[in-house]
């Protein structure tokens, strides 16, 4: 390996000339490791380090150097980042960064001025920003110019590559280089800049799916993070359930918030408390908990009398909002802790966090790993604090086994034994495919169907696509008027193609929440925010009460409900994305046999540990997989949410009323003789296909162009994303011989 002097004198001189203006004593490992592999312009490069570990310097020191030694006109590299306000921030480092070349930095989103973007598409050159929504409407609009301005394209930079990873958006993204790599008629070199991976195999399939033999070089120096981590879980009783709390996201502005749970409002008083003072980032799981522990903050703050510190930070702000507190963090000065959901758990550069708090369990491992690296940067320590309330006159066993509690510490343990989340499955992701689709036509006017497999399928992303699926697909774009068939046999856009390829909303594959009001009885109680649709006959909680969905009508968006009356949680308004993996119910099993309490729990989270250890040593799950129970039987699959999934199906196929509660399945009306019945005929007769599963399901719709999709399609989409059968068949087994 090269020492920072060698790798120093390696650098372009106007590069040497940044660092030393800059003041550096030396390059890091990361930098001095990265140089070689990515001037050699051969393979491609993951650079893998936690936040603040100079992955931007590592990536673009030797990049430039290699682009001021070609002096070839165009785009020479693309940079490509999940988020507008990262492109901003990016922009101004790299612009310091070439204060000395020659080389035009460009930021390119929805916010950039018109001119900049036109003298671009004129004469395009140097470095260009860019986000995955803007390049699609480079490639639908501009597809002559980007002939020319990729014909010397160096280098593709993927910052926050582990979030493009196994999502719609990272599928659409690597379609559209894929596309780049035909338009220049040669493999592109890609560098993606990441967080830590616990396993290298993964990386692949996402950096360049479909070409398993092209070479990449993963570089991951050792001791590139923070140097010890401190962690408290504090644990908080609340005599109702955590999920009233979302009934404050329905209160209209200015109301009384004081149904506020005294759990919560003990947590907002420990914020105040431990945080005051100094620069924090707390993440909750909704906007809902976001608003109110903001709104509680606020509240403290004003009875104290004393500057207020703490303010929310989530997608449904204004972008005035969320930029004047993102640029309270970045410049540091004055006591900011943002209260928010994941939107600031990657992106801007902001300045040294203290620490990272969290309320409620986290479900993910990774996610949790991305957010502790912006804590700890100057002090080489970083910093977790857990605010887990826990449910003390609940009779649900959920409460009882204080899931809660026991999800947050598996999920703790995992993290500290560097195992993170894989990244979700290959999926077909028609959704996504009907958008290259239509923008592939869209851009050259027309396209035969082999040309449009062969570059989507057959080479691109979508690989599950075989010809007979793309013939079916193909059909169900024609049935819908977005693709007409010309006299030549070719294809092009049909007149609702045209429309929906003509809005800016197009170029984005993920979709906002619709609204829908919640009527009972004809009479509106409310409103929420939906992007996949219920069934009916489920259940949820909202404003107080328990309800069962009579009707739904995604015309009118109205979901209709009458009164339950049993416990239920709230209905998820997201995309349902977000899977707790089986490893972290694995572990909180593990913990539940091993009885040993973490020495990071406070003395109310230690009450919580033993009462769920009590309860689960009385209900024998150490030797049962299920419990009789008031509200029925529970089955403890202790499996992730896949697993669970299917098991609720299959059982409903058998006209057995299950639903998941927390992390265990309620069946409710159901003999255990009956119970036993529907295990063995599922065990004898089981579904010769997923999709048998899941055909009663009415709504299957979960991303943004499903509509357009055929019933098979959707079936056959929804069932690779969300069924385990293998999973759910070895737990049948053992639920009947344990009946």
């Amino acid at each position: 390996m090269l020492t920072s002097a060698q790798a120093y004198a390696r650098l372009a001189k106007p590069l040497q000339q940044f660092i030393y203006r800059h003041g550096w004593s030396e390059l890091n490992a990361l930098q001095i490791a990265a140089l070689e592999p990515i001037l050699a312009h051969h393979d491609d490069v993951v650079l893998s380090a936690s936040t603040a570990s100079g992955k931007t310097e590592a990536a673009f020191l030797p990049a430039l150097t290699y682009v001021l030694q070609q002096q070839a006109p165009g785009f020479r590299i693309l940079y490509i980042s999940p988020l507008k306000a990262l492109i901003n921030d990016q922009a101004r480092r790299l612009e310091d960064l070439t204060a000395h070349t020659d080389l035009e930095v460009t930021p390119w989103h929805g916010d950039v001025s018109s001119a900049r973007k036109h003298k671009q598409l004129k004469d395009p050159a140097g470095i260009v920003l860019i986000t995955p929504e803007s390049l699609e409407s480079l490639l639908l609009n501009h597809l002559t110019m980007l002939r020319t301005a990729v014909a010397h394209l160096d280098y593709i930079v993927i910052d926050e590559f582990h979030a493009f990873m196994g999502s719609q958006r990272g599928i659409q993204l690597m379609s559209q280089l894929h596309r780049l790599d035909n338009i220049a008629g040669r493999r592109i070199v890609r560098i993606a800049l990441s967080a830590t991976f616990s396993n290298i195999a993964n990386i692949q399939p996402y950096l360049r799916p479909h070409t398993p033999h092209h070479p990449f070089t993963l570089i991951a120096p050792p001791n590139m993070h923070s140097d010890s981590l401190a962690i408290q879980l504090r644990g908080y009783e609340i005599s109702q359930t955590p999920h009233d709390l979302e009934l404050a996201s329905n209160a209209r502005p200015g109301s009384n918030q004081n149904n506020i749970p005294d759990g919560y409002r003990k947590i907002a008083h420990d914020i105040f408390r431990f945080l005051r003072g100094s620069n924090h980032l707390v993440f909750t799981n909704s906007r809902a908990k976001t608003e109110i522990i903001a709104g509680a903050l606020k509240e403290i703050s004003d009875r104290a009398q004393v500057p207020l510190e703490f303010y929310p930070h989530h997608g449904s702000l204004s972008k005035d909002l969320r930029e004047s507190l993102e640029l309270r963090l970045q410049e540091g000065r004055l006591p900011t802790t943002a209260i928010c959901t994941s939107t600031l758990e990657l992106g801007i550069d902001i300045a040294d966090v203290v620490s990272i708090g969290q309320v409620d369990a986290p479900l993910s491992v990774a996610s949790l790993r991305q957010r502790l690296g912006r804590s700890g940067r100057r002090t080489r320590q970083a910093a977790l604090r857990l605010f887990i309330p826990e449910c003390g006159d609940d009779t649900s066993i959920s409460a009882q086994l204080c899931e809660e509690t026991f999800l947050s510490v598996a999920v703790v343990k995992l993290l500290l034994e560097r195992w993170y989340e894989p990244p979700a499955l290959v999926e077909y992701s028609f959704s996504v495919l009907l958008q290259q689709t239509l923008s592939v036509i869209g851009s050259f006017g027309a396209a035969s169907a082999q040309n449009l497999w062969a570059l989507l399928c057959q080479t691109g992303p979508f690989y599950l696509v075989d010809k007979k699926i793309f013939a079916t697909f193909l059909r169900s774009l024609a049935d819908a008027d977005l693709i007409v068939q010309l006299n030549d046999g070719t294809l092009a856009l049909g007149l609702k193609g045209e429309q929906l390829c003509s809005q800016w909303k197009f170029f984005a594959v993920f979709q906002n929440a619709d609204e829908f009001i919640i009527d009972y009885d004809h009479r509106t109680i409310g409103r929420l925010p939906i992007v996949k649709l219920p069934d009916i006959d489920d259940t949820f909680l909202f404003a107080g009460q328990s309800w069962k969905i009579i009707y739904i009508s995604s015309e009118r968006r109205i979901i209709g409900v009458k009164p339950y009356d049993k416990t239920t949680e709230p209905l998820n308004a997201g995309s349902g994305d977000l899977l707790i993996a089986d490893e972290i119910c694995a572990y909180m099993k593990k913990l539940y046999l091993s009885k040993e309490c973490p020495p990071f729990l406070n003395a109310k989270a230690k009450e919580h540990f033993a009462r769920g250890i009590d309860y689960f040593t009385a209900y024998n799950l150490a030797q049962s997989p299920f419990v009789e129970a008031p509200q029925g039987i529970a089955l403890f699959p202790f499996k992730g949410s896949r697993v669970l999934f299917t098991l609720v199906q299959l059982l409903r196929r058998e006209l057995v009323h299950a639903r998941q509660e927390g992390l265990h399945i309620l069946i409710e009306y159901c003999s255990r003789d009956n119970l036993k019945q529907a295990v063995r005929n599922l065990l004898r007769h089981p579904p010769q296909k997923e999709v048998e599963i899941i055909c009663k399901i009415r709504h299957l719709e979960e991303n943004k162009y499903d509509e357009y999709i055929a019933r098979p399609l959707q079936e056959l989409d929804f069932a690779h994303r969300h069924l385990d059968l293998k999973g759910a068949y070895a737990f049948l087994k053992d639920l009947e011989s344990a009946l």
